[in-house]
Formats: structure tokens, sequence, C-alpha cells
């Protein structure tokens, strides 16, 4: 008796109090998240590409600070939830990120590449900027095509242009043929006392340099090879996903096949009940 007194006496191990009057919870609540986390690569990219900016930044800009502590809080997370037994800079180097993003390679683990190093993300925004070099040089030659005065300008200009085709190599061949065909008749033309384009050469001029236009808006497959590493990941991410909805399609039948026995157990039952109630009504004791 005095026992169970003393324990009554005791305070309560746990106060409880109702959620809404605390100003925040003590539990995490995760009853929206999946059981199983599954990476989005594409975040991960994202994420490594806005944290190389900033590392850049902070290591060019005299007196900047690096502030994105919390993305890189969060894409260290991502690589653990791939390799938890690996450090995050482990696992970012084994997918070939540090490749593209050399600054977020020196802030993670101080690695410093070389000044004859060219990294693949480099080598890929060059790349990008003589795409767009040919766009801008072929804009300019279409509209000084209809401007007679700008026509002593064409040679030099399709001259830069032949230049930034050539420095994309061989897929841009067959147009650089066509610049080819009749350049030479131009630069005769501009070098001489009269630099005027006749309509013939310049419409033809306009359609060569339409043609460079719309080999870069058509984003052909050659343009983007450089990021080849990083579209197999995101490639891959792709593939799983289309996997996992296929699984998902093929369970359905499996599921649906258990449904019609319920409308079976339903008609016995409709039917013991009007045996039963034939038998009250003819007086005979239900069996």
């Amino acid at each position: 008796m005095a026992a169970t007194l003393c324990v009554l006496a005791c305070a309560p191990l746990v106060q409880l109090q109702p959620a809404y009057k605390e100003d925040f919870p003590r539990a995490r609540p995760r009853l929206d998240e999946p059981l199983l986390q599954r990476v989005d690569m594409r975040e991960l990219v994202c994420l490594a590409a806005v944290l190389d900016v900033a590392a850049e930044r902070t290591e060019k800009v005299k007196g900047a600070h690096f502030t994105q502590q919390q993305r890189l809080a969060r894409l260290e997370v991502l690589c653990r939830m791939l390799a938890p037994q690996q450090k995050p800079a482990d696992t970012l180097a084994a997918l070939g990120v540090f490749d593209f993003y050399p600054y977020l390679a020196a802030l993670m683990c101080g690695h410093q590449w070389g000044p004859g190093v060219q990294q693949a993300g480099a080598a890929y925004l060059t790349y990008v900027s003589l795409l767009n070099q040919v766009v801008m040089m072929g804009t300019q030659l279409y509209n000084d095509a209809l401007v007679p005065q700008h026509h002593k300008y064409a040679a030099h200009q399709i001259a830069l242009l032949y230049q930034s085709l050539n420095m994309l190599q061989g897929e841009t061949k067959p147009i650089r043929r066509l610049v080819e065909a009749r350049f030479d008749e131009i630069k005769g033309i501009t070098e001489g006392g009269r630099p005027t384009l006749p309509p013939d050469t310049s419409s033809w001029l306009q359609q060569v340099t339409w043609v460079c236009r719309e080999e870069v808006a058509a984003c052909p497959a050659y343009a983007h090879k450089r990021l080849a590493p990083l579209m197999r990941l995101l490639k891959a991410e792709a593939k799983q996903q289309h996997q996992q909805g296929c699984n998902g399609q093929l369970q359905q039948p499996h599921q649906q096949k258990a449904l019609p026995a319920l409308p079976q157990q339903q008609q016995q039952q409709q039917q013991q009940q009007q045996q039963q109630q034939q038998q009250q009504r003819a007086g005979q004791p239900s069996q």
C-alpha cells in the first residue's frame, strides 16, 4: 500500500501537451515522405553547378565570401544517400561531377587543378561560346546583306564566320563548303571600286547565314557530346523511373483478380436469406 502511494505521489515521467501549443514540433513529421529514399540526380547536378559558381566567385572576387552552406549541406546529404559508407567528395569524384565543376572540387577536398589541365565543364562552355559566335555572326551577316553600305565588310565577316565554323570541327563541314563556294567572288567585289553585292549574291549570303543559325538552333547531338558523363547520370535515372512505372502497371492486374470474389459471397448470402424467409412463411423450422 505504501509503495503504491509513493508511486502515485511521484511526478509523471512524461508531461503530455497538445502539439498545437508548442512553438516547434519536437519530432520532425515524415508521414508524407517515402519509406525508400531515391536520389534525384537532377537536383544533385544543379546543386553542384550552383556551388561551383559560388566557389569560383569566392576565389576570384576580392572580399567575397562563400554563402551557400545550406546548398552544400544538401549536396552532402544526397551523396550520403547514394553511398553511405563514402565521403561526399569521393562520391562526387566517382560520379565524374568534379570533372565538370573544378571549383566545387577545390571547395570540398582542396584539389587544385593545374594550369595546363582543361576540365570537361570548361571545354563545354568554350564550345557553347563558339556556337553562340556562329549565331551572332550569321545574324549580323543576314541583316547586313540587305544594307548596301555594309557590303564592303562582308568578306571580313564571312572570314570570321568561317573561322568559327572551322573551330567547331568536322560537324560543320557541309556548311563550310557552302561558305567556300563564293567567298573569292565576294572578296573580289568588296575589294573593288564599287563594293556592292548583286541581288543574287545578297540572297545567297542570306541563305547561307540562315543555314548556320538553323544548325545551332536545332541543338544537334554533337553540340552536347562534351556533357556525355553527366547525361549518362541523368538518363540512368530517367530509365530507372520508367522501369518503376512499368512495374507498377504490371502489378495492377494482379491486384484486380481478387475483387470478383466479393459479389459471389453477396449472392450466396442473399440466397440463404431468401430460403430462410420462405421457410418461415411456410411454417417450417429453419435448418
